[in-house]
């Protein structure tokens, strides 16, 4: 059966959907994450097979529609596409940001502000049909105010700083076992920091009832409005939406962020996908 291939790449996962031809539910599955900013042409190219190895054979890929995290240029976005088709030749191939994966599934061909908190962050203008103006996301360093890796960010400093409250200190030195020199370790040597970061954001869920803590995930996502939603021109009469795991389970305190800023959140989703799929049904 012919069908149109979803790929929809994050730094921690990748999800693949099938579309098929005559729009039947199709589950998605998952595999590993990858970064094309970070990542060289052969783990790219393995992810791929990795996924293209669970695709059924009765399923013909008439298209494949691949969005990324790190996708932000057009020399990246031709090496993804080289990529894709040393895996399945001579079938069509689009490759665009995560960002307009988030923007097309939040808000079809309407306008409005899309937003990606997960992993990392970003934020775009976006007119229903393309991207209008985007503030630069920056990074995990420089930028990616409210994302996963900004919260345990922030954590670890107040961890080792002695800013949490002794009882909420010991909670995450006994749950974690990580010493500094393990963090400072994973944070500066080895691959992925920004994982690793986001990987501590369970915690700060768990301890949301911690007055102290709740204030940190507040000021945080406060931080990504103010420096990002806020920048957007008309932005007080423009709808806002939000995908990703961090907006998703955190959804209260980022409305009541927003709304501290005179914005209101109209939309919050776990991943885009289901977005994608009405975006790119046939």
């Amino acid at each position: 059966m012919k069908s149109k291939l979803l790929i929809d790449a994050g730094s921690t996962k990748v999800e693949w959907q099938l579309i098929p031809i005559d729009n039947s539910e199709i589950s998605s599955f998952f595999t590993e994450g990858v970064n094309a900013l970070l990542a060289d042409t052969n783990h790219i190219r393995n992810i791929l097979i990795q996924g293209a190895s669970q695709i059924p054979s009765e399923y013909e890929i008439e298209s494949i529609h691949y969005y990324g995290a790190g996708c932000a240029t057009p020399s990246i976005c031709s090496k993804i596409n080289e990529v894709i088709h040393s895996v399945w030749d001579n079938t069509y191939c689009e490759v665009n940001s995560d960002l307009l994966a988030a923007a097309r599934s939040l808000f079809g061909e309407r306008k409005g502000i899309a937003c990606i908190l997960g992993t990392g962050s970003n934020s775009c203008l976006y007119d229903g049909k393309q991207i209008t103006m985007q503030i630069p996301s920056l990074g995990f360093i420089l930028g990616d105010e409210g994302s996963g890796a900004a919260l345990g960010k922030r954590l670890i400093s107040d961890v080792f700083k002695e800013q949490l409250p002794p009882s909420v200190k010991d909670l995450f030195l006994e749950k974690y076992k990580l010493t500094l020199s393990d963090i400072l370790e994973k944070v500066y040597t080895q691959p992925a920091p920004n994982k690793f970061l986001a990987s501590l954001v369970p915690f700060l869920k768990d301890n949301l009832w911690n007055p102290y803590i709740y204030s940190l995930v507040l000021k945080e996502l406060h931080r990504f409005v103010k420096r990002n939603v806020a920048m957007y021109p008309g932005a007080h009469a423009l709808e806002v939406r939000f995908t990703g795991s961090i907006a998703y389970h955190f959804q209260k305190l980022l409305k009541e962020a927003a709304s501290s800023l005179g914005y209101s959140v109209t939309s919050v989703t776990m991943t885009p996908m289901q977005g994608l799929k009405e975006y790119h049904k046939y």
